[in-house]
């Protein structure tokens, strides 16, 4: 792994995303990685934009294997309002990009960035959805029925997804079912 540091940020590239990126745009026969890329990276740059805007400074931003991690442990410090609004602007970025997109006659961007976003609302793993979710549960449940309730909220997003996979009409491609294992991997982890 490399690690730069800039201020009080660490930036760090593993090596997997390398490995990531070079298969995918090896793979890549439509021209959709960079599309794809791009889409990620706005999604991400919304976080930190909001994090900036609100006095938040990041811990660190990975680049690893499954993505981009941004670790900016004093967004639980903040008023709920703050951690919604941190947690939300990338997925809001996705779905205005998905609208620019389509107004602008690109389909297959627009359809990248809503994917995007949706996936990434999400109630599993370290996912925005997750986030967003115990933001809202926390304030309207019993502290002690949380992990249940963001527990199989994430079994239920599995099953759903898997069902609309399997249904979806065009079969299953080794992508989808990648995916589809993926959410179930994550929906079964306590985070």
């Amino acid at each position: 792994m490399i690690e730069l540091k800039l201020k009080r940020t660490a930036l760090r590239l593993d090596f997997t995303f390398v490995a990531v990126l070079a298969l995918f745009f090896w793979l890549d026969s439509g021209g959709f990685g960079l599309i794809t890329l791009a889409v990620c990276a706005a999604h991400e740059m919304a976080h930190l934009a909001v994090m900036l805007m609100c006095g938040i400074i990041p811990e660190s931003v990975t680049f690893y294997g499954a993505g981009i991690r941004i670790s900016a442990p004093d967004t639980e410090c903040t008023p709920p309002g703050v951690q919604a609004a941190v947690y939300s602007a990338g997925c809001l970025m996705n779905f205005l990009l998905a609208a620019v997109m389509a107004a602008c006659g690109f389909p297959e961007a627009a359809a990248i960035s809503l994917f995007t976003g949706c996936f990434n609302m999400l109630p599993i793993g370290e996912f925005d959805g997750r986030r967003l979710l115990k933001l809202f549960v926390l304030s309207h449940a019993r502290p002690e029925h949380v992990d249940c309730i963001l527990f199989w909220s994430g079994v239920l997003s599995a099953v759903l997804c898997g069902a609309a996979i399997i249904l979806g009409g065009r079969g299953v491609s080794p992508t989808l079912a990648i995916t589809w294992a993926y959410i179930i991997i994550m929906s079964l982890r306590t985070v």
